[in-house]
């Protein structure tokens, strides 16, 4: 029996329907996708420019019951919806610690379909589903297609058999992002690398990238690879701290080649992300470091949205990136910064670590595009929750140990030194900022504290951030806003809501929450920080900070 809500506030019932749209390949010729593949070799059949196996998408429509939709609907007019799916939940979950991981924790259970009658069986050896896109969205009966709301939009993984059901494994768009960042040599030689480099990752830098260690792939030229691709330039090269003199850029490697160049002197190739290095005597003294600015295909990037935006479009996904999410979050946290990988790291790694130095999240919501943002104080509310207005139950919960109960002191660190040599190490000759920089990893900004804090809590946490930033300023001011977020004592509250209630949600949006216990009976100002919804379920269980 299909089940009802009473939409609060209003008495009316709720008649919601889910439905799941499924868009495997289908395979002919014989090709069967029987067998499980390993996400990463799935997820090529989504990403552009990939070869499409022999067959044609073949969609799939199924609802928690029979479904059909109105003849004068604006999107499928009388498409017919199969009554077999029998369950799916789903849940989003923002990092409430600077230390937690920065990608959106997604949750998302089996995609059931009913299989009683075996009509599904054949699924896993025609239709191949990895990688290939998985819809799930709710609807009231009788609604336009058009005004349907997302609760899942992301790929397959594999389909799992099982008694009367044929289960399907799913994951957020994110994990399209789960594939090598660094292209890799061929070791043919020359720029391809020698034969002993065949596999070997090429280096990649984004931003203002400090002291990244070089290898010579061409030692009779002393020629470097410090990008993959094109790059802005190299603004400084060092041997054991010993600067090299820049003497110009040239448009191709056999232009680099040719290029007159003497002892200490370096010259670049930004067009193919090279460097030439003269050495002052007979050799190297020790591995060559330089300050890049990086990845310039496409224009040069530098603040950390542009380049976690940068590295999602390397993955090719670009166009998952939601408008305006890139601008805004450059707007709150401005200033140059910059990373370098000189070994392999997948793209969805790498965007993690970038989003980790500037203690923001990243991940897709649930119609599908991809968001940056940062937890922030509660907002004016726009909705109030309390007992009887759509408030069932209140749960206190716990806050991670490295923001409870209270921060004292917010340090951030800045400008990276990619290459970290002893201070002895350094050539005698070196200038003692430029020792000073080698013998350590990061330089300190200034923190922000509140020694009040440790009268009240001798042992609250102290938080400490290795940023991507470059210079002393907007590190600063990121100590400043994370202990203004977190010196205050806070609090996480489960709150049981009807489904008609979670529906209207989304993650971050603000609440003011009264009840009588838990600390809330004044009322509080909150942000939805995790966000669930199963099909089966008549009400939700959503988490709140503040």
């Amino acid at each position: 029996m299909p089940w009802v809500l009473t939409s609060v506030g209003t008495g009316r019932a709720v008649d919601y329907v889910y439905i799941a749209e499924l868009y495997p390949w289908q395979g002919t010729n014989g090709v069967s996708y029987g067998a499980p593949l390993a996400l990463d070799a799935g997820m090529l059949d989504a990403l552009p420019g990939q070869e499409e196996p022999p067959g044609a998408i073949l969609p799939l429509h199924f609802a928690d019951r029979g479904y059909l939709t109105a003849p004068t609907d604006s999107v499928a007019p009388r498409r017919l919806y199969e009554g077999r799916l029998e369950g799916f939940s789903v849940e989003r979950r923002l990092p409430l610690s600077p230390t937690d991981s920065r990608r959106v924790a997604g949750t998302f259970g089996l995609l059931r379909l009913r299989n009683d009658d075996g009509v599904l069986d054949s699924l896993p050896d025609n239709c191949a589903v990895q990688g290939r896109r998985v819809v799930v969205r709710r609807l009231i009966r009788g609604q336009d297609l058009s005004e349907a709301v997302p609760v899942f939009d992301g790929v397959g993984v594999a389909w799992e058999p099982g008694d009367g059901v044929m289960g399907l494994t799913v994951r957020d768009r994110t994990a399209l992002a789960d594939l090598s960042l660094l292209p890799t040599y061929g070791g043919s030689g020359g720029k391809d690398g020698p034969a002993s480099w065949a596999g070997k990752p090429l280096p990649g830098a984004f931003g203002v990238a400090r002291w990244v260690p070089l290898e010579c792939y061409d030692a009779a030229y002393g020629l470097f690879r410090c990008h993959f691709r094109r790059i802005k330039g190299v603004t400084g090269l060092w041997d054991k701290g010993g600067a090299y003199t820049f003497v110009s850029d040239f448009p191709t490697e056999a232009a680099l080649k040719a290029a007159s160049l003497t002892g200490g002197q370096y010259a670049t190739c930004c067009a193919e992300g090279m460097v030439r290095a003269v050495p002052a005597g007979d050799s190297y003294e020790g591995t060559i470091t330089a300050d890049i600015e990086g990845d310039a295909e496409g224009g040069y990037v530098e603040t950390h949205a542009a380049i976690a935006a940068r590295l999602l479009s390397i993955g090719g996904l670009g166009d998952l990136v939601a408008g305006g999410t890139v601008a805004s979050h450059a707007a709150y946290l401005t200033g140059a910064s910059g990373f370098a990988w000189t070994s392999q790291i997948n793209v969805g790694d790498a965007v993690s670590a970038v989003m980790q130095s500037c203690a923001s999240w990243w991940g897709d919501d649930r119609t599908g595009m991809i968001r940056l943002g940062r937890l922030e104080e509660p907002g004016v509310p726009d909705l109030e929750l309390a007992p009887g207005a759509g408030l069932l139950d209140v749960t206190p919960g716990t806050l991670p140990a490295s923001i409870a109960p209270a921060v004292w002191r917010s340090t951030v660190n800045f400008r990276r030194c990619h290459s970290v040599i002893s201070r002895d190490a350094v050539l005698v000759t070196a200038d003692e900022a430029t020792k000073a920089f080698a013998e350590r990893e990061y330089r300190e900004a200034p923190p922000s504290a509140n020694s009040l804090i440790l009268s009240r809590y001798p042992t609250a946490p102290e938080l400490r951030i290795n940023s991507g930033f470059d210079n002393p300023g907007p590190a600063s001011d990121l100590a400043s806003y994370l202990q203004a977020l977190y010196a205050r004592s806070r609090g996480a509250w489960a709150l049981d809501v009807p489904l008609a209630v979670a529906a209207s949600l989304w993650l971050g949006r603000s609440l003011r929450v009264t009840w009588p216990r838990h600390g809330l009976a004044q009322g509080r100002n909150v942000r939805v920080v995790a966000l669930p919804e199963d099909i089966g379920d008549r009400t939700a269980t959503i988490l709140v900070w503040g």
